[in-house]
C-alpha cells in the first residue's frame, strides 16, 4: 500500500512539474532547436559522464576496502545496472538492486554495502550544497534567504557527516550499547539477525573512522560530480548556450538534490524543471532551455541504461529476478 502511494505521488510530482516545464512553450521553437542542435558535443560529453561513473567505482571500493576488496571493474558494472534499476524501476531501487548484485557476484554482506551507498549519498549531498554555495558566490546571487537556506542545509549534512563519523570511531561502546538493547529482543533468531546488521553497518562506516579517507570521499565525489557538471557545460555548447561555468554548478547542484522528491522512474520532471528554471533565470529563452534539457535528460538515461541491461544480460541475472529477491527482503 504504501508502495503504491509512493508511486502516485511521484506520478503527480512528475505531472505537475511537466506541466510546468511545458506552460507558454512553443513546440515549433523547442523541435527548431534540437534540429538546429550540433549533436557532435554528445561525445566529449558522454565520455565526461562515464568518467565520472567510473571515479563513483574507485571511491565505492575505496570504501569497500575495510570490508572487501573488489575490483573496480566490477564495481564499474554494478553502478552501471543500479543507474539503470533507478532508471527503469519504481521507489528507487536502484541501491538494492547494486547492493543484490555485488553481494550475488562478490559475497558481500548487503547490509554492509547499502552503508557504504548511505555514505556516497551523504558526499554527493554535501557534494551539491558545495555546487550551490560555490555557485550563489562566484555568481554573486544576492539574495539573503537562499544564502540562508544553503547554510541551514550545509549544516544538517555537516551534522550528519559528524554524527556518523561518532559512531563510526566507537565501534566497541556502540556495539556495547546495541547489545544492552538487544538483549531485550524476545526472540533470539532476532537478536542474532539485529547484532549481524550491527557489525554490518559499523563495517560500511569504517571509512569514517580516519579523516583522511574522509577527505578522499569527498574530493572523489567533487571529480565524479565535476565530470557530470562538465557534460551539462558541453551539451549546452551544441545550443549555442553560452553561460559560465558556476551557472552549471548551480544547474547540477540544484537539480540533483531535487530528485529527492518522489517522482516517476528516470526523475521525470523532477530532474527537468530545476533545470529549465535555472536556465531561465540566467535569460535563457523557455523553449531553448526545454530543448536543452530534454537532450541532457535522454544523454543522462538511455546510454547507461542500455549499458547496465547488457551488464545486466552478461551477469546471467534477469531484472524480475532482482526485484523479486528485493520485494521479499
Amino acid at each position: 500500500m504504501l508502495k503504491q502511494k509512493r508511486f502516485w505521488l511521484g506520478l503527480i510530482i512528475s505531472l505537475v512539474l511537466l506541466t510546468y516545464i511545458f506552460y507558454q512553450t512553443d513546440p515549433a521553437n523547442i523541435f527548431d532547436a534540437l534540429r538546429q542542435a550540433n549533436y557532435v558535443y554528445l561525445i566529449p560529453a558522454l565520455a565526461f559522464y562515464f568518467g565520472g561513473v567510473g571515479v563513483r567505482a574507485v571511491r565505492w571500493h575505496f570504501l569497500l576496502r575495510s570490508i572487501k576488496p573488489i575490483q573496480n571493474g566490477a564495481l564499474f558494472r554494478a553502478v552501471v545496472i543500479g543507474y539503470m534499476a533507478n532508471d527503469v524501476l519504481p521507489a528507487r531501487m536502484g541501491e538494492l538492486v547494486r547492493a543484490y548484485i555485488l553481494g550475488a557476484q562478490q559475497n558481500v554482506s548487503k547490509a554492509a554495502t547499502l552503508v557504504t551507498i548511505l555514505v556516497e549519498r551523504v558526499f554527493d549531498g554535501l557534494t551539491m550544497l558545495t555546487f550551490l554555495v560555490a555557485a550563489t558566490f562566484l555568481l554573486q546571487v544576492g539574495d539573503p534567504e537562499m544564502n540562508t537556506r544553503l547554510r541551514l542545509g550545509g549544516g544538517v549534512f555537516i551534522i550528519a557527516i559528524l554524527g556518523l563519523a561518532l559512531i563510526a570511531g566507537m565501534p566497541r561502546q556502540i556495539e556495547r550499547l546495541a547489545d544492552f538493547f538487544l538483549r531485550r529482543l524476545p526472540s533470539a533468531s532476532w537478536r542474532e539477525r539485529a547484532s549481524g546488521l550491527m557489525r554490518s553497518i559499523l563495517a560500511g562506516l569504517g571509512v569514517l573512522r580516519n579523516p583522511g579517507d574522509s577527505l578522499t570521499v569527498y574530493a572523489l565525489s567533487l571529480v565524479a560530480w565535476l565530470c557530470e557538471t562538465a557534460m551539462y557545460a558541453i551539451i549546452a555548447i551544441g545550443f549555442n548556450i553560452a553561460l559560465p561555468l558556476p551557472v552549471f554548478l548551480l544547474a547540477c547542484g540544484f537539480a540533483n538534490l531535487v530528485t529527492i522528491a518522489p517522482s516517476t522512474p528516470g526523475y521525470v520532471g523532477v530532474f527537468d524543471a530545476p533545470l529549465v528554471y535555472t536556465l531561465i533565470l540566467f535569460g535563457i529563452n523557455r523553449d531553448l532551455a526545454t530543448s536543452y534539457t530534454l537532450v541532457l535528460h535522454a544523454a543522462l538515461f538511455l546510454p547507461v541504461t542500455l549499458l547496465g541491461f547488457y551488464y545486466l544480460w552478461r551477469a546471467g541475472i534477469s531484472l524480475t529476478q532482482m526485484t523479486r529477491t528485493e520485494t521479499n527482503a
